[in-house]
């Protein structure tokens, strides 16, 4: 299967957003405990922010999904992520870092969906070996990390945040250059 380009493309888009996931997460009470001294009980905040606005995003999404073409959802959604990281990267405010975490969580949380379904569109005659295929992307979120260790431990949270948009360009090629059936 990923000797099909399409596929190959989309697996690494799956591998990708939940390496977006398991970084976000990871790097929130960590941002937020560099930038700003904030204690123990303090940064447990952050990473809740994410999953509020992530579950936030997920019910929201699947009730626009229904209306709104999904490439299009996609699309807005990936580029409203880079700018909440580029934003995140490069602010120090604790309240607007807050609220970038959480609207990456936010804009992030239906792509996994949105990807899996631009696979099946590919190739809806092999559907049962493409859902088995991108479930083993899920793998991502357990590559990534040590990456954004490395990179936080080299340069600092920031590091890690430049991590997370590294895969979230590549979730824009997804957005923008990928072409299934529908899309």
């Amino acid at each position: 299967m990923l000797k099909d380009k399409t596929i190959l493309l989309l697996f690494f888009g799956i591998f990708f957003i939940v390496g977006v996931d398991v970084a976000t997460n990871f790097i929130s009470s960590k941002l937020m405990a560099e930038r700003f001294d904030w204690t123990t009980e303090q940064v447990k905040f952050a990473p809740q922010v994410y999953f509020l606005s992530r579950t936030v995003g997920a019910l929201l999404g699947a009730f626009l999904l229904a209306r709104i073409a999904e490439i299009k959802y996609f699309r807005v959604n990936i580029v409203a992520c880079i700018f909440s990281l580029l934003i995140l990267a490069f602010v120090k405010n604790d309240m607007v870092n807050l609220i970038c975490i959480g609207a990456v969580g936010f804009f992030a949380s239906s792509v996994f969906s949105i990807i899996y379904s631009m696979a099946l569109q590919a190739r809806p005659e092999k559907a049962n070996q493409i859902s088995g295929l991108m479930i083993t992307a899920v793998a991502g979120g357990g590559v990534v990390t040590p990456v954004i260790g490395f990179a936080i431990g080299t340069v600092g949270v920031i590091g890690g945040v430049f991590v997370t948009l590294a895969c979230v360009f590549y979730l824009t090629y997804c957005a923008f250059g990928v072409k299934t059936a529908k899309a």
